[in-house]
């Protein structure tokens, strides 16, 4: 998914596939809070914090919700 798609994800809850830098592979449902300079900051619902993500490590996304609540 590119940057500019992900401006429109900012609010939305998404389930993701994300890649860590050491090869990991996990899935997690995280509400997007910004989009800048690649990286993807976004609260993780199954880990209760906030975190940040590097957008080309996100391998897969799916639309939970449009708009968090």
């Amino acid at each position: 998914m590119t940057l500019e798609k992900w401006l429109h994800m900012i609010d939305c809850v998404v389930d993701v596939i994300y890649m860590s830098k050491k090869g990991k592979f996990t899935k997690r449902r995280i509400r997007v809070l910004a989009v800048k300079d690649g990286y993807i900051r976004a609260f993780c619902l199954n880990s209760g914090a906030q975190r940040i993500f590097l957008a080309t490590n996100l391998l897969a996304v799916e639309l939970v919700s449009r708009h968090a609540s």
